[in-house]
């Protein structure tokens, strides 16, 4: 009986399968980094966003505090009070630790109030209509005003910022 020898023609075949391999794996490797990259970028975007509108909230909240003392000054139509800050917002000192305070004087606030109209009131009226009642007889007479507080938080370098506007009325 003869036997033939089969020559091995697999040799080097694991060589070209353990490359092939190699290469998808780098292939998927890099996808995984830049895919990574590109979230955590997206992640800090969002949180920027985020503290921007805290610091324009925080303009509009101390141009509340402005017109409850100097809301006379203001005439209807025109820009009457700007209050800005570009050095960051260092000067809330809430306690946070080092990095928050960093955070906080990367930051800035810019906001601008406009008086927008006053109409006049009766003091009279039933119910929840106090004060609301333009034909309700009575002898005084308050006047309500109305406030357009136009609000930006941003970063103190200028690229991102976020834009509020408020509409406030004082009756007095």
């Amino acid at each position: 009986m003869n036997y033939l020898k089969q020559q091995n023609t697999r040799k080097g075949f694991i060589i070209v399968v353990t490359l092939v391999l190699t290469l998808v794996m780098t292939t998927m490797g890099i996808g995984l980094y830049y895919s990574s990259i590109q979230a955590a970028k997206e992640v800090n975007s969002n949180t920027d966003k985020r503290t921007y509108l805290y610091s324009a909230e925080s303009c509009i909240t101390e141009a509340i505090n402005w017109l409850e003392i100097n809301h006379m000054r203001c005439s209807v139509g025109s820009i009457c009070h700007t209050i800005s800050t570009n050095k960051g917002m260092g000067k809330w000192d809430i306690g946070e630790d080092t990095k928050r305070k960093k955070q906080m004087e990367s930051q800035g606030y810019k906001c601008e109030i406009q008086k927008i109209k006053v109409k006049a009131l009766n003091a009279g009226g039933e119910g929840f209509n106090v004060g609301q009642d333009d034909n309700y007889e009575s002898e005084t007479t308050i006047n309500k005003h109305y406030f357009k507080i136009n609000s930006n938080g941003f970063n103190v370098d200028g690229y991102d910022k976020t834009s509020l506007e408020t509409i406030v009325s004082i009756i007095y």
